[in-house]
Protein backbone atom coordinates (compact mmCIF):
# COMPACT_ATOMS: atom_id res chain seq x y z
CA UNK A 1 0.00 0.00 0.00
CA UNK A 2 3.23 2.23 0.39
CA UNK A 3 3.31 2.42 -3.31
CA UNK A 4 -0.03 3.78 -3.51
CA UNK A 5 -0.34 7.79 -4.09
CA UNK A 6 -2.48 10.82 -4.69
CA UNK A 7 -1.74 9.36 -8.52
CA UNK A 8 -3.73 6.07 -8.09
CA UNK A 9 -5.54 5.51 -11.60
CA UNK A 10 -8.89 4.89 -9.61
CA UNK A 11 -10.85 7.09 -7.28
CA UNK A 12 -12.96 5.26 -4.75
CA UNK A 13 -14.96 7.70 -3.83
CA UNK A 14 -16.46 7.76 -7.54
CA UNK A 15 -15.80 4.83 -9.26
CA UNK A 16 -16.61 2.35 -6.90
CA UNK A 17 -19.25 4.21 -5.12
CA UNK A 18 -21.82 2.13 -3.67
CA UNK A 19 -19.84 -1.26 -3.84
CA UNK A 20 -17.77 -3.17 -0.99
CA UNK A 21 -14.99 -1.77 -2.71
CA UNK A 22 -15.17 1.84 -2.06
CA UNK A 23 -14.03 1.37 1.62
CA UNK A 24 -11.12 -1.27 0.69
CA UNK A 25 -9.87 0.82 -1.75
CA UNK A 26 -10.34 4.06 0.06
CA UNK A 27 -8.08 2.70 2.90
CA UNK A 28 -5.86 1.34 0.04
CA UNK A 29 -5.02 4.69 -1.11
CA UNK A 30 -5.26 6.55 2.67
CA UNK A 31 -2.03 3.68 3.47
CA UNK A 32 -4.47 2.93 6.46
CA UNK A 33 -4.46 -0.71 5.67
CA UNK A 34 -1.54 -3.12 6.68
CA UNK A 35 -1.05 -6.23 3.55
CA UNK A 36 0.78 -9.44 4.99
CA UNK A 37 1.46 -12.26 2.25
CA UNK A 38 2.39 -15.70 2.40
CA UNK A 39 4.49 -16.00 -0.61
CA UNK A 40 4.00 -18.60 -3.13
CA UNK A 41 7.65 -20.43 -3.48
CA UNK A 42 7.97 -21.51 0.20
CA UNK A 43 11.10 -23.16 -0.87
CA UNK A 44 13.03 -19.68 -1.42
CA UNK A 45 12.26 -18.97 2.17
CA UNK A 46 15.72 -20.82 4.07
CA UNK A 47 17.43 -18.30 1.46
CA UNK A 48 15.58 -14.96 3.26
CA UNK A 49 14.93 -16.81 7.17
CA UNK A 50 17.96 -18.03 9.29
CA UNK A 51 17.78 -19.93 12.27
CA UNK A 52 15.48 -22.54 13.91
CA UNK A 53 11.74 -22.44 13.77
CA UNK A 54 11.05 -21.25 17.23
CA UNK A 55 13.47 -18.17 16.97
CA UNK A 56 12.00 -17.31 13.76
CA UNK A 57 8.17 -17.18 14.82
CA UNK A 58 8.94 -16.03 18.28
CA UNK A 59 9.98 -12.13 16.52
CA UNK A 60 6.67 -12.88 14.47
CA UNK A 61 4.51 -13.37 17.22
CA UNK A 62 2.62 -10.04 17.29
CA UNK A 63 -0.95 -10.79 18.26
CA UNK A 64 0.45 -13.71 20.69
CA UNK A 65 -1.39 -16.45 19.01
CA UNK A 66 1.94 -18.34 18.30
CA UNK A 67 1.05 -21.53 20.67
CA UNK A 68 -2.12 -21.79 19.04
CA UNK A 69 -0.85 -21.17 15.28
CA UNK A 70 2.20 -24.19 16.23
CA UNK A 71 -0.34 -26.43 17.12
CA UNK A 72 -2.78 -26.10 14.58
CA UNK A 73 -0.23 -25.91 11.80
CA UNK A 74 1.59 -29.34 13.34
CA UNK A 75 4.68 -27.38 13.90
CA UNK A 76 5.42 -28.32 17.58
CA UNK A 77 7.89 -31.41 16.78
CA UNK A 78 10.27 -29.16 14.74
CA UNK A 79 10.00 -25.99 16.56
CA UNK A 80 13.87 -26.62 17.24
CA UNK A 81 15.00 -27.51 13.91
CA UNK A 82 16.62 -25.34 11.40
CA UNK A 83 14.21 -24.00 8.64
CA UNK A 84 17.41 -24.94 6.04
CA UNK A 85 16.10 -28.56 7.06
CA UNK A 86 12.60 -28.12 6.75
CA UNK A 87 11.00 -30.29 4.20
CA UNK A 88 8.19 -28.75 1.31
CA UNK A 89 5.21 -29.08 3.40
CA UNK A 90 6.99 -28.30 6.84
CA UNK A 91 8.06 -24.78 4.72
CA UNK A 92 4.80 -24.45 3.70
CA UNK A 93 3.17 -24.77 7.22
CA UNK A 94 5.64 -22.69 8.80
CA UNK A 95 5.07 -19.82 6.03
CA UNK A 96 1.61 -19.90 7.13
CA UNK A 97 1.99 -19.81 10.84
CA UNK A 98 4.46 -16.83 10.49
CA UNK A 99 1.46 -14.88 8.47
CA UNK A 100 -1.10 -15.82 10.58
CA UNK A 101 0.44 -14.40 13.41
CA UNK A 102 1.32 -10.97 12.47
CA UNK A 103 -0.71 -7.90 13.24
CA UNK A 104 -2.76 -7.07 10.20
CA UNK A 105 -6.02 -5.67 8.01
CA UNK A 106 -5.08 -7.85 5.01
CA UNK A 107 -4.04 -11.31 4.72
CA UNK A 108 -2.64 -13.02 1.16
CA UNK A 109 -2.32 -16.49 1.34
CA UNK A 110 -0.75 -18.04 -2.35
CA UNK A 111 -1.36 -21.69 -2.48
CA UNK A 112 -1.28 -22.52 1.01
CA UNK A 113 -1.98 -26.05 0.02
CA UNK A 114 0.95 -27.10 -1.94
CA UNK A 115 3.23 -29.52 -0.60
CA UNK A 116 0.53 -30.36 2.16
CA UNK A 117 -0.81 -33.99 2.66
CA UNK A 118 -4.97 -34.34 2.83
CA UNK A 119 -5.12 -33.54 6.22
CA UNK A 120 -2.84 -30.87 6.62
CA UNK A 121 -4.56 -28.83 3.92
CA UNK A 122 -8.18 -29.12 5.95
CA UNK A 123 -6.43 -27.77 9.25
CA UNK A 124 -4.69 -25.38 7.29
CA UNK A 125 -7.60 -24.28 5.55
CA UNK A 126 -9.66 -24.47 9.10
CA UNK A 127 -6.75 -22.62 10.89
CA UNK A 128 -7.07 -19.74 8.05
CA UNK A 129 -10.64 -19.29 8.63
CA UNK A 130 -9.86 -18.21 12.26
CA UNK A 131 -8.42 -15.12 10.99
CA UNK A 132 -11.82 -13.83 9.90
CA UNK A 133 -13.06 -10.79 11.40
CA UNK A 134 -15.72 -8.02 10.15
CA UNK A 135 -12.63 -5.57 9.73
CA UNK A 136 -10.47 -8.20 8.15
CA UNK A 137 -9.86 -9.16 4.32
CA UNK A 138 -8.54 -12.72 3.89
CA UNK A 139 -7.28 -13.40 0.10
CA UNK A 140 -6.88 -17.15 -0.80
CA UNK A 141 -4.84 -18.11 -4.39
CA UNK A 142 -6.10 -21.79 -4.45
CA UNK A 143 -6.22 -24.89 -7.23
CA UNK A 144 -7.28 -27.89 -5.06
CA UNK A 145 -10.85 -27.90 -5.92
CA UNK A 146 -11.98 -29.48 -2.21
CA UNK A 147 -10.07 -26.80 -0.20
CA UNK A 148 -11.71 -24.25 -1.80
CA UNK A 149 -14.90 -25.40 -1.54
CA UNK A 150 -13.84 -25.65 2.61
CA UNK A 151 -12.52 -22.40 3.17
CA UNK A 152 -14.06 -19.70 0.53
CA UNK A 153 -17.36 -17.75 1.35
CA UNK A 154 -17.02 -16.47 -2.29
CA UNK A 155 -14.47 -17.18 -5.36
CA UNK A 156 -13.26 -15.10 -8.02
CA UNK A 157 -12.85 -17.40 -11.75
CA UNK A 158 -9.73 -16.14 -13.34
CA UNK A 159 -9.33 -17.15 -17.37
CA UNK A 160 -7.17 -15.81 -20.27
CA UNK A 161 -3.93 -17.16 -21.81
CA UNK A 162 -0.72 -17.88 -19.52
CA UNK A 163 1.78 -15.04 -20.16
CA UNK A 164 -0.56 -12.63 -22.21
CA UNK A 165 -3.41 -11.91 -20.25
CA UNK A 166 -6.13 -12.57 -17.35
CA UNK A 167 -9.94 -11.62 -16.36
CA UNK A 168 -11.35 -11.72 -13.10
CA UNK A 169 -14.72 -12.33 -12.97
CA UNK A 170 -16.89 -11.03 -10.05
CA UNK A 171 -17.69 -12.90 -7.41
CA UNK A 172 -19.60 -15.84 -7.26
CA UNK A 173 -21.11 -18.39 -4.40
CA UNK A 174 -19.12 -21.24 -3.60
CA UNK A 175 -20.51 -23.47 -5.87
CA UNK A 176 -21.85 -21.77 -8.52
CA UNK A 177 -18.05 -20.58 -8.92
CA UNK A 178 -16.56 -24.01 -8.81
CA UNK A 179 -19.10 -24.96 -11.54
CA UNK A 180 -18.10 -21.74 -13.57
CA UNK A 181 -14.96 -23.13 -13.60
CA UNK A 182 -15.19 -26.61 -14.45
CA UNK A 183 -17.86 -25.69 -17.20
CA UNK A 184 -15.67 -23.11 -18.53
CA UNK A 185 -18.48 -20.46 -19.31
CA UNK A 186 -19.12 -17.66 -17.04
CA UNK A 187 -23.43 -17.49 -17.85
CA UNK A 188 -23.48 -13.59 -16.32
CA UNK A 189 -21.46 -12.81 -19.26
CA UNK A 190 -22.16 -15.21 -21.72
CA UNK A 191 -18.79 -15.71 -22.35
CA UNK A 192 -16.57 -19.25 -22.86
CA UNK A 193 -13.21 -19.38 -21.69
CA UNK A 194 -12.75 -23.36 -22.45
CA UNK A 195 -13.48 -25.44 -25.03
CA UNK A 196 -13.65 -28.10 -23.08
CA UNK A 197 -15.75 -29.42 -19.81
CA UNK A 198 -13.71 -30.50 -16.85
CA UNK A 199 -14.94 -33.96 -15.50
CA UNK A 200 -14.10 -36.34 -12.80
CA UNK A 201 -15.47 -39.78 -14.76
CA UNK A 202 -12.90 -42.47 -14.74
CA UNK A 203 -12.48 -44.75 -18.32
CA UNK A 204 -14.04 -47.91 -18.37
CA UNK A 205 -11.54 -48.95 -20.05
CA UNK A 206 -8.56 -47.73 -18.49
CA UNK A 207 -8.07 -51.08 -16.30
CA UNK A 208 -8.41 -53.20 -19.16
CA UNK A 209 -5.72 -51.27 -21.35
CA UNK A 210 -3.60 -51.67 -18.23
CA UNK A 211 -3.76 -55.46 -18.47
CA UNK A 212 -2.10 -55.36 -21.68
CA UNK A 213 0.59 -52.89 -21.23
CA UNK A 214 3.72 -54.34 -22.09
CA UNK A 215 6.51 -54.18 -19.20
CA UNK A 216 10.14 -54.86 -20.81
CA UNK A 217 12.24 -54.12 -17.40
CA UNK A 218 12.03 -54.46 -13.75
CA UNK A 219 14.41 -52.73 -11.16
CA UNK A 220 15.21 -53.67 -7.57
CA UNK A 221 16.05 -51.87 -4.38
CA UNK A 222 17.38 -53.26 -1.65
CA UNK A 223 16.67 -52.34 2.29
CA UNK A 224 18.38 -48.81 2.96
CA UNK A 225 18.22 -46.82 6.01
CA UNK A 226 19.23 -43.10 6.05
CA UNK A 227 19.73 -41.63 9.73
CA UNK A 228 19.62 -37.94 9.97
CA UNK A 229 20.12 -37.92 13.41
CA UNK A 230 16.80 -36.56 14.64
CA UNK A 231 15.11 -38.31 11.65
CA UNK A 232 15.81 -42.24 10.46
CA UNK A 233 13.99 -43.58 7.24
CA UNK A 234 13.92 -47.48 6.72
CA UNK A 235 13.63 -48.64 3.59
CA UNK A 236 12.23 -51.95 3.02
CA UNK A 237 13.47 -53.98 -0.37
CA UNK A 238 11.25 -53.66 -3.12
CA UNK A 239 10.86 -53.39 -6.62
CA UNK A 240 9.10 -51.84 -9.61
CA UNK A 241 8.91 -51.88 -13.77
CA UNK A 242 8.79 -49.51 -16.41
CA UNK A 243 5.06 -49.23 -18.10
CA UNK A 244 3.12 -48.30 -14.71
CA UNK A 245 3.04 -45.37 -11.88
CA UNK A 246 3.49 -46.01 -8.51
CA UNK A 247 2.45 -43.32 -5.62
CA UNK A 248 3.67 -42.97 -2.12
CA UNK A 249 1.33 -41.65 0.08
CA UNK A 250 2.49 -40.44 3.71
CA UNK A 251 1.60 -37.52 5.62
CA UNK A 252 4.73 -34.58 5.18
CA UNK A 253 8.16 -35.07 6.61
CA UNK A 254 8.03 -38.89 6.71
CA UNK A 255 10.36 -39.08 3.90
CA UNK A 256 8.80 -39.56 0.64
CA UNK A 257 11.25 -36.82 -1.11
CA UNK A 258 14.77 -38.80 0.80
CA UNK A 259 13.14 -42.27 -0.60
CA UNK A 260 13.06 -40.86 -4.08
CA UNK A 261 16.45 -39.40 -3.78
CA UNK A 262 18.01 -42.42 -2.53
CA UNK A 263 16.63 -44.10 -5.86
CA UNK A 264 17.93 -41.79 -8.31
CA UNK A 265 21.52 -41.49 -6.43
CA UNK A 266 21.42 -38.10 -4.94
Amino acid sequence: SSGINAEWPLRPGSHFRGSELQNYFKKIVEDDLKCLMKPQYVETIPKAAKGNVREILERRNEVGNMDFMVENFDLTKVLDRDVKALSGGELQRFACCMCCMRDGDIFMFDEPSSYLDVKQRMRAARTIRTLLRHDKFILVVEHDLSVLDYLSDFICVLYGTPGAYGVVTMPFGVREGINIFLDGFVPTENLRFREQVLTFKVSETAEKEDEHVKRDARYKYPNMIKDYGEFKLTIDAGDFSDSEIIVMLGENGTGKTTFIKMLAGL
